[in-house]
């Protein structure tokens, strides 16, 4: 082999070499970047993966909490929020260990100014009473509900239509006449309740006695006011729908001092005289209320009445009551539901009574909540046994008298 030939073999291998090394190291490199690829991406996933499950974990107890929700009674549902709980927990303690308890951590519940050392409810619990109140009287299902901070509640109600006519355009404009005004004051009384409970049933852990006391007290509160808000006379209760009203005859509704129309049945009382003129009476009734309150009116009966009225027929043999389709077992008359109050007079009773009401009772009769409810607590009257005086003041006034009609019933 020539020098020169050697040399160009140096130089071949030499550059071989070089390409070699110079590949290898962009391998290597590369492979290095994509491993660091790999790894981030990894990790990203993994942070993503935590991230996952983590908000499963929230998920499962955000499905705990439901599931304990709906298994609880309807009354404590929608409880959840921080300081509904701490709520709770400081009416939870004031039930176990009374006023003592709650030393330095009352912040909200407030002691009470009467000299019997009451506590009042924190709005969170006394918004629960009148919830379950809402699910079990019929009256404040549908009524007009509201709520004052005082006893002094006054309404102005108009008693007439607005007068308007017909004019050209440059003609003179004749006076009209105004529409009158009256106003209506809410009659308040004090109802009362006392549930008493075993000292050992409130020291068991299993028994749950603060949601016990709240549907216990809300149940009480509504049997004294279902009765007053039907014929309460004003007397340390409130003034009921049927306060004032002579049921043995017909009599026009009093806009002035608030007091419904009655439409008697008659001596023969027409509802119990045969299924047409029961039919024909009811629909007079309808017929008596004018047409703007026709869409929200509905009829008010005791289950008796509405059992006798179940039994009508038409002249085609037919049930003469439809079944309401938007409510499971509900019926209608007319059109228009019935709502069962079983503290409504009964068709057969003894005196006059007044069985049946029909109107807009939204726009006819307002149900006014004073906004405190006051807890005492008394483990000294029945020893062994702890008794719970829990008071309020509610309200009630005559809205509007052209609303509903009132059926009377004229016994001999």
């Amino acid at each position: 082999m020539t020098e020169e030939t050697k040399t160009v073999e140096d130089v071949v291998v030499a550059s071989v070499e070089d390409v070699s090394l110079e590949v290898v190291e962009k391998t290597i490199d590369e492979v290095v970047s994509k491993n660091e690829a790999v790894t981030a991406e990894n990790a990203s996933l993994k942070a993503e993966a935590e991230k996952a499950s983590e908000e499963l974990v929230a998920i499962k107890a955000d499905l705990e909490e439901i599931k304990a929700k709906q298994a609880a009674p309807t009354f404590i549902r929608n409880l959840g929020d921080k300081q509904d709980m701490e709520s709770r927990d400081l009416f939870k303690t004031f039930i176990k260990e009374g006023a003592d308890g709650l030393r330095g951590k009352a912040a909200d519940l407030q002691i009470s100014t009467d000299a019997q050392g009451g506590y009042a409810l924190p709005e969170e619990l006394r918004q629960e009473i009148i919830k379950i109140q809402h699910e079990v009287s019929p009256m404040r299902q549908v009524c007009s509900v509201a709520q004052a901070a005082t006893t002094d509640v006054k309404q102005l109600v108009s008693t007439g239509d607005a007068a308007s006519g017909w004019v050209g355009e440059t003609a003179a404009r004749a006076q009209t006449n105004s529409p009158e005004l009256a106003q209506r004051t809410a009659t308040f009384g004090e109802v009362y309740a006392r549930p008493r409970v075993y000292q050992h049933l409130i020291e068991d852990g299993f028994f749950n006695v603060e949601d016990w006391l709240l549907g216990e007290v809300a149940r009480q509160f509504s049997e004294a006011e279902g009765v007053a808000f039907l014929s309460g006379n004003g007397t340390n209760k409130p003034v009921g729908i049927l306060n004032g009203l002579t049921l043995n005859a017909d009599g026009a509704a009093n806009d002035t001092n608030g007091t419904f129309e009655v439409l008697n049945t008659g001596t023969n009382n027409a509802i119990a005289a045969s299924d047409a003129a029961t039919i024909e009476f009811l629909r007079t009734v309808v017929k008596a209320v004018k047409t703007p309150y026709l869409p929200n009116c509905r009829w008010m009966m005791n289950r008796a009445t509405h059992q006798a009225l179940i039994n009508l027929k038409n002249g085609d043999g037919e049930y003469f009551l439809q079944r309401d389709l938007t409510q499971a077992g509900a019926t209608s008359l007319f059109g228009h539901g019935i709502v069962i109050n079983e503290d409504m007079d009964g068709i057969d009773e003894a005196a006059h009574s007044a069985p049946i009401m029909f109107g807009d009772f939204q726009r006819a009769f307002q149900i006014v909540d004073r906004v405190d409810v006051s807890v005492l607590r008394d483990p000294y009257t029945n020893p062994g046994s702890v008794m719970f005086y829990s008071r309020k003041r509610v309200g009630s006034m005559v809205l509007d008298a052209q609303a509903m009609k009132v059926v009377g019933v004229t016994h001999a």
